[in-house]
């Protein structure tokens, strides 16, 4: 089944929220800060095909509203990949 997921910042620093492979949000999470300067430009999404579906970057205040589907089973991950935030910020869809 398609899953519709609205990520909503209530913070006042910048997130973001990318689905991502089983066991791949370190290696996202660095690989987004290994952006440097390009980082905003790329909204701290890595070019990566373990990258399922993801935000922009959400100032305070804003959401915004992504779809995707799981192609089998297994503990996907989402993460947000602002520097620093990938080593707290993130969580499992448990798919069965």
């Amino acid at each position: 089944k398609k899953i519709k997921l609205t990520f909503a910042n209530p913070d006042f620093m910048p997130h973001n929220l990318l689905v991502v492979q089983p066991g791949s949000s370190k290696e996202n999470g660095e690989a987004a800060l290994g952006l440097g300067a390009e980082g905003f430009a790329k909204q701290f999404r890595p070019d990566s095909p373990k990258v399922i579906a993801g935000t922009k970057m959400l100032d305070n205040a804003q959401e915004e509203t992504i779809e995707f589907t799981f192609d089998k089973p297994g503990n996907y991950e989402f993460v947000c990949t602002f520097p620093g935030h990938y080593m707290l910020m993130k969580g499992v869809f448990k798919v069965k």
